[in-house]
């Protein structure tokens, strides 16, 4: 019998921008892991929810089958379907909930042989995201510390919802890594290309930038992480 987790994406997360980038089109990512335990990687927006119940029922789940919930970050459109689950733990940031029951970890919690949360901060400083070992090999479910393939391309697209750039990278190169795939916080599953050296490509584009301005109103200058 084969051993290693099994995952089912639920629905490929987006991200599109109007033209005078005033405002976006989004939704998150929404993952099924299915090892030792169930777990909802993401719960989307409240439109999401018959999507959810509709993809863990092709899985032969119902919402009283999954054991876990982990939301990456709290962002609505990676938690707005929780209340699906009723009898989940739920793991939000480094804070782990059976019912009204809080415990707490830092930095990584082994939830099976298969299944590790690990922090993933950077977009906010309580990112977590799941690394899942499956015969494909490393799979990374990482919220948005990656947002979709390729977006190193622009560092610009994933600075403009980070809190905290330089960490971000840090924690994208390590990821990088480590995973043979990632599943990004809004789009589909891709292969890690292993001859892009993250951490200096994007590390040399933040010199290129002057002024880092995220959607929040934080402004931090470049010569800060020099």
């Amino acid at each position: 019998m084969d051993n290693n987790a099994q995952i089912y994406q639920i629905q490929d997360g987006y991200a599109i921008w109007n033209e005078d980038h005033t405002n976006q089109r989004a939704d998150g990512s929404i993952t099924l892991i299915k090892s030792q335990w169930k777990v909802i990687v993401d719960t989307g927006l409240p439109k999401d929810k018959d999507i959810i119940l509709k993809g863990i029922e092709e899985q032969g789940l119902t919402g009283n089958d999954i054991d876990f919930i982990v939301c990456t970050h709290g962002d609505a459109d990676h938690t707005s379907n929780n209340n699906l689950f009723p009898h989940a733990k739920l793991i939000v940031g480094f804070d782990i909930y059976e019912g009204d029951i809080a415990s707490f970890f830092s930095h990584e919690l082994q939830i099976d042989t298969n299944i590790t949360i690990m922090g993933m901060t950077g977009h906010d400083d309580r990112s977590i995201g799941v690394i899942v070992r499956t015969v494909k090999g490393i799979i990374a479910i990482t919220g948005d510390l990656f947002e979709y393939e390729k977006d190193y391309m622009d560092i610009a697209n994933w600075i403009a919802f980070s809190k905290n750039p330089e960490e971000q990278i840090q924690n994208r190169a390590k990821v990088w890594e480590i995973a043979d795939y990632i599943i990004p916080g809004h789009g589909p599953m891709y292969k890690v290309d292993k001859l892009i050296h993250l951490k200096e490509v994007e590390e040399k584009a933040l010199k290129h930038i002057l002024t880092l301005n995220n959607v929040y109103g934080d402004t931090t200058t470049a010569e800060e992480f020099d």
